[in-house]
Parts: structure tokens; sequence; C-alpha cells
């Protein structure tokens, strides 16, 4: 009778302690959950970078700006958000650890069922990831463009820096694109009141036409 008593006990402790430890991992797991991104408004899930005038910049819009001992800060400049102004998704953002090289796709940018390609403004190892775009989630472009993207270390910058814009030649460079693509759409009647082009513009174009828009304004490579 003893013995029954005893075993019984124990495996009602072994049930109790069981369901203990699953209601304390399932509180843990919703309060990691609870930080994450998703919980957050978008603007508030990316997180911003300021020193803009410090910033170089690639001939696909991305642009690398300095933090310490070799690493950078990568994201998009402003031509994005100037004729995209809705929001974006980032798509294939390099896992953390892998090597990207200078003037190869870093990451894709959807929007309106169009994608687009950057490329990596400097060769180096991916160290970080902007916890907001790890997700599938919509972005505010511009929220976007005032952030950064990955983090990296740098393997050449030195010399790889040669082959970028500074802030003021970027600024320049990117009206006169602007300025080409707003006109193009005012003869398709694609421009709003407010003298944004609209969404249409873009899904609106063929497959060719749009090849071509990308070819042209985001020139990347696609593979060394």
């Amino acid at each position: 009778m003893v013995v029954a008593i005893f075993v019984i006990m124990f495996i009602i402790f072994i049930v109790v302690d069981l369901i203990l430890r699953k209601e304390n991992k399932t509180i843990i797991e919703y309060e990691k959950t609870r930080e994450s991104p998703i919980f957050l408004s978008p603007e508030k899930a990316l997180r911003h970078i300021a020193n803009e005038t410090d910033r170089l910049y690639h001939l696909s819009h991305s642009w690398v700006l300095s933090s310490l001992e070799d690493k950078y800060y990568v994201g998009y400049d402003k031509f994005i958000p100037t004729i995209f102004p809705s929001s974006i998704k980032v798509h294939v953002v390099p896992k953390i650890g892998s090597f990207i090289q200078q003037g190869v796709k870093i990451w894709d940018i959807k929007f309106n069922g169009r994608t687009i390609s950057q490329s990596a403004p400097i060769s180096g190892k991916v160290i970080d990831i902007n916890p907001a775009c790890k997700i599938d989630i919509p972005l505010p472009s511009d929220e976007v463009e005032q952030s950064w993207i990955v983090k990296m270390q740098a393997s050449n910058f030195s010399i790889e820096s040669n082959n970028l814009m500074n802030h003021t030649q970027a600024i320049s460079i990117n009206s006169m694109l602007k300025d080409e693509i707003l006109l193009n759409a005012q003869h398709g009647h694609y421009l709003n009141d407010g003298g944004k082009i609209d969404p249409s513009y873009f899904s609106n174009m063929t497959d060719e036409e749009w090849g071509k828009f990308v070819n042209k304004f985001f020139p990347y490579i696609k593979s060394i």
C-alpha cells in the first residue's frame, strides 16, 4: 500500500513538473515573440541611422556608412522612396556570415508586383541584419531609407570606396534620373495631383519595358 501511494505521488510529481516546464517554456516563447518587430509598427521595428551626408553611394542606389573597426552599415538611398513612395518588402537578404562582393546583388526590393535588385556597395561579410528586414512584412519605403538593412565587415574598403559616389554626387545624379522618370510618367498620364507617380505606371509596364527600366536605373552584377 505504501509503495502504491509512493508510486502515485511520484507520477503526480512528474506530471506537475512537466506541466510547469511546459507553461514556463510557453511564457518564455511568448516574451520572445513580443520583442519581435512583428509586434511593432514597421517604422518602429526599423533601426534608424543618421549621418546621411557621410554615406557613400553605389550606382544601384545602395549606400554604405562607416561604423567602427571596418564595420559598415548598408542601405538604399532616397531614389527609391521618391519614385516608389508606397510600402515595399525587402527580400533575399543575405544570411549572416555570408560573403558578398562589391557590385553583386545584395537584396531584392518588391513593390506592386515588381522586383528590383540592388548591388552591394562594398565587399565583405554580413554580420547583422536590421530586425524588421528579417520578416516578410510591408515597410514604408521612406522609413527604410532612413535605416540600414545589413551591417558588413568590410574586406577592402579603402580601395573599393573609390568606386562610390559621395552624398553631393549621388543627389545630383538621382535628381536627373528622377526627372527623367517623372517626365516619362507624365507623358503617360501617370502623375497624380501631388506630382507623385501613380503605382500603376510600373504595374502596367510590359515585362520587356520593366526589364529595360531596371537595367537602366538599377544596374547590378548578377554573379561573378
